[in-house]
């Protein structure tokens, strides 16, 4: 069970990730892409947006639909503050690994503390560190490769506070002589961008650790499983149907829409093709089609097309929205009973 998506996304004037402030500028994060051309490759730097943001997003949402379903979210994930038993002020009464053979123990007792820290992951950097790798993968928000010249731009946009209802005075601040006004200016983008995210269900609600002594509590922890699966599928179809990570969305909310989509499940981790050509529904799907044949596995492709010139193959269901798709992969899961 493990889940691949790459989606293009139209988004205008956004200001998702500021990185600094430069005078009265605040500043959007780019990052140098290597673009190809008929030549050979150039650096481009273009408007970003950060898998940290991405992530910490994807964890907010998690956070709060696994309050709504009754399953245990720690006290700081809760205030969305992931930490997440990162050291001993951290840990919420939880013991820490007196051993090397305890670390599997606490592992357990921090995944059935905190939900949170079972999809995404934890590192616990006591006198024996314990690590969890997230079961989450996703990367930085980038324009298409194939659109980017053409289609992504930041440009700052100028604001002024002004108080209307009383007479500005000139007020001596050291050296500078000012009125009663603020000026600034906030860097906006706006660019055709793909994102690619993949989560590997199977191993939630599961240990990594595979040594040391089993705890007493992992039945309850394969017990919960089901119900943690469909709690990260739903923080995942909340995240694809809407921009619920970044920041400034009181006065800079994207203008967004979803341009296409391919999303694919299979018994073995398989990545999609990024979205930054339009032939990558059809190149994933080919790619898994062969890589089933290896291995001799089971896999579903579906896909968003609202583009033009999109390839796609017979294999792939089309479907209107990423919500249609989490939908349908949540009841074919409940079938088999591997979400509650």
């Amino acid at each position: 069970m493990f889940v691949s998506t790459s989606l293009r996304m139209l988004v205008n004037v956004e200001s998702l990730n500021a990185v600094e402030t430069v005078g009265n500028v605040s500043r959007h994060r780019v990052a140098p892409i290597v673009i190809p051309q008929d030549a050979g490759y150039t650096i481009k730097y273009v408007p970003a947006v950060s898998g940290e943001s991405i992530g910490h997003g994807y964890q907010s949402v998690l956070a709060d639909i696994a309050l709504r379903e009754g399953l245990p979210v720690g006290e700081f994930s809760a205030r969305k503050e992931f930490l997440k038993y990162s050291g001993d002020s951290y840990l919420e009464g939880i013991s820490p690994p007196s051993n090397h053979d305890d670390i599997r123990r606490f592992e357990v007792d921090v995944l059935l503390k905190d939900v949170v820290a079972d999809v995404g992951g934890f590192l616990y950097t006591g006198k024996i560190s314990v690590k969890r790798t997230s079961r989450l993968q996703v990367g930085y928000l980038l324009p298409a490769l194939e659109d980017v010249t053409n289609a992504a731009a930041v440009e700052a946009q100028f604001h002024v506070r002004y108080l209307a209802s009383q007479e500005q005075k000139r007020e001596k601040t050291g050296d500078e002589t000012r009125l009663g006004q603020a000026i600034y200016n906030i860097e906006a983008a706006s660019a055709l961008y793909t994102m690619t995210l993949n989560l590997d269900l199977s191993g939630v609600g599961v240990p990594s650790t595979q040594f040391g002594k089993k705890h007493e509590k992992e039945r309850q922890l394969e017990s919960q499983a089901p119900k943690r699966r469909a709690a990260a599928l739903k923080a995942l179809a909340t995240l694809l149907g809407q921009i619920s990570f970044g920041g400034k969305h009181a006065r800079y909310l994207p203008n967004a829409e979803l341009m296409s989509c391919v999303f694919t499940v299979s018994e073995t981790p398989f990545t999609v093709t990024p979205g930054n050509f339009r032939d990558y529904i059809q190149r994933t799907s080919e790619r898994l089609r062969k890589l089933s044949s290896i291995l001799n596995s089971k896999n579903m492709v579906w896909a968003v097309t609202r583009e033009k010139s999109l390839a796609v193959t017979a294999e792939v269901k089309i479907v209107q929205n990423t919500e249609d798709i989490v939908a349908e992969l949540m009841e074919l899961l409940r079938q088999n009973g591997l979400v509650a």
